[in-house]
């Protein structure tokens, strides 16, 4: 009708003075969200001359959040999306802004030292931890490393579901070396507990919990072929993947 005509008009018209910059999608962290508008710092640097603008970040509206794995996107501070860049007369926005998911793994020290051998950088905006931007490119997936001082190596990856299942598979792949059998440690909070019980037998579940700050978690182990792994993996995926943020809030601790 005419009312919705109208109304869709002056969003068209902007849309319309929009210049897509480059072709691939950059990963960010949504740092304000207002419900009708918010900001994103990325996470690696944008070629471009009003990159500076806005000290850095860019601007985000919902009419250009898209869903993510078949599920809305919700936006909020802490959250970490993927989106393309485009340029107006009024800096650098994102369209096509999708939340990504999180899984969370556990390595042996030594085995996360022999895995992860590409050089790390750090954010001030994923506090108390590292990330890998080439493991980003090869996977599509955020790859974050927390400092803590902990028995084990503690991991996070943001990505889409099958991102996440095949580069958490590329991880316990590299740590098993030559081997046809898969070993996984994955972490679910105690508050998911009763979820474990859908999963896969060759999912077991871990008595206590294995971390207990800032978030208690039990670890799911699975050693079984890589196929059966990942077949664990979309199970855990399907029942646990929820919007959340980093173990630290990303922004504040939880």
């Amino acid at each position: 009708n005419a009312a919705a005509e109208a109304a869709e008009a002056p969003e068209a018209a902007a849309k319309a003075t929009r210049s897509r910059v480059g072709d691939g999608r950059l990963t960010g962290l949504v740092t304000e969200w207002k419900g009708h508008m918010g900001w994103i710092q990325p996470l690696s640097k944008v070629q471009h001359d009003k990159a500076t603008w806005h000290r850095g970040l860019i601007y985000l509206v919902p009419q250009d959040v898209v869903d993510s794995d078949g599920m809305p996107s919700r936006m909020k501070p802490g959250t970490i999306v993927d989106f393309l860049v485009y340029e107006d007369d009024n800096g650098l926005g994102a369209e096509e802004c999708r939340q990504r998911s999180v899984l969370r793994m556990t390595l042996p020290h030594a085995e996360a030292k022999q895995v992860l051998k590409d050089s790390p950088q750090w954010s001030e905006y994923l506090s108390d931890s590292e990330h890998y931007p080439s493991f980003e490119r090869e996977h599509g997936v955020l790859l974050r490393k927390y400092a803590w001082s902990l028995p084990f190596t503690l991991l996070e990856l943001w990505g889409q579901t099958e991102a996440l299942t095949a580069a958490a598979l590329a991880l316990a792949g590299k740590a098993s070396g030559e081997s046809e059998e898969c070993q996984l440690r994955l972490l679910l909070s105690s508050d998911d507990l009763s979820k474990a019980e859908s999963l896969p037998e060759e999912a077991k579940v871990s008595e206590s919990t294995v971390l207990t700050r800032p978030q208690a978690c039990h670890e799911v182990a699975v050693k079984a072929s890589k196929e059966k792994c990942a077949e664990v993996l979309r199970a855990f995926l399907k029942v646990t993947v929820a919007p959340t943020t980093g173990l630290t809030g990303a922004i504040s601790p939880l």
